[in-house]
């Protein structure tokens, strides 16, 4: 099976997950931790800046169709485009600090989703987001980061990479083993 739609597969669970589940877990705060921007972020990681955002365009295209949705068409699509893309790009330019991408774009998020919420809806929006607890989400994203964007990263990485990696582990120690160069 493609590794893109199995993505995409694996984005439109983790929506259904949100909104049936996650959403309504009774967490302090009354937030809860944005799945489907951890997975944007994970597969953003593994494919680039370009791949990025359009997977958070879709994915967010999408989860602005769900019938949660209290907010204009297309701006959740905007949120998860630039944090795509901006995780993606962090990357090709950083390719050792995929941690740090991870946990800065799960801070980050929240944020832009405000900023977005404030152009597209007025300054009301963004009183009503910073006064409704833009921290605790901000946190349970940080939080949920490591496991979930690992998991998405796996899941479009595949099996086959880290073969391809371990085989070259090998052939590297056997090289020096007996002199020669890996």
């Amino acid at each position: 099976m493609n590794r893109d739609a199995l993505s995409a597969g694996l984005v439109l669970l983790l929506m259904t997950v949100q909104v049936t589940f996650v959403n309504r877990l009774p967490l302090p705060g009354d937030a809860a931790p944005d799945l489907v921007l951890l997975a944007v972020v994970g597969y953003a990681l593994a494919r680039g800046a370009r791949a990025g955002a359009v997977m958070g365009f879709a994915a967010g295209l999408f989860g602005d169709l769900l019938p949660p949705a209290a907010h204009e068409m297309g701006q959740y699509a905007l949120v998860l485009c630039l944090v795509g893309f901006v995780a993606g790009r962090w990357t090709e330019s950083r390719p050792e600090a995929g941690l740090a991408v991870a946990l800065g774009c799960a801070a980050l998020g929240p944020v832009v989703a405000v900023v977005v919420g404030v152009v597209f809806g007025g300054a009301e929006a963004g009183v009503v987001a910073l006064s409704g607890g833009l921290l605790p989400v901000m946190i349970y994203n940080v939080l949920a980061a490591p496991p979930m964007v690992w998991a998405a990263t796996r899941v479009v990485r595949g099996r086959d990479r880290s073969r391809v990696r371990s085989r070259e582990r090998r052939a590297g120690r056997a090289g020096r083993l007996v002199g020669g160069r890996p």
